[in-house]
């Protein structure tokens, strides 16, 4: 699936688990979309987490955040075979800069 997308923030994380010892790497995007929809108990937009590879960080990092990117997205089986959502590719397009406060 392919959409234009504000992401927020991108971020690598890495922690030894506490129940194996191995250590566990990954990285992580925020974003939000036009997609979102108002309800009686909610307003604006909730960021979106998922998952993202080293060289979709490594692109992000580049050209930066908050920006506007389209990104790809691809579904793969997660824990007890829910999907799991993960972000192949973010094709910057532009930068976003909130407006200067008075």
């Amino acid at each position: 699936m392919s959409e234009t997308v504000l992401v927020l923030r991108a971020d690598r994380y890495e922690f030894t688990s506490e129940k194996t010892g191995e250590i566990i790497k990954g990285a992580n995007v925020y974003f939000i979309s036009d997609t979102q929809v108002e309800t009686p108990n909610a307003v604006g937009d909730k960021p979106m987490k998922v998952a993202i590879s080293d060289e979709v960080f490594n692109d992000i990092k580049h050209y930066g955040a908050p920006a506007i990117y389209d990104i790809t997205t691809k579904t793969r089986p997660g824990k007890d075979g829910t999907a799991t959502v993960t972000l192949v590719k973010a094709k910057f397009q532009q930068p976003f800069k909130l407006p200067e406060s008075e």
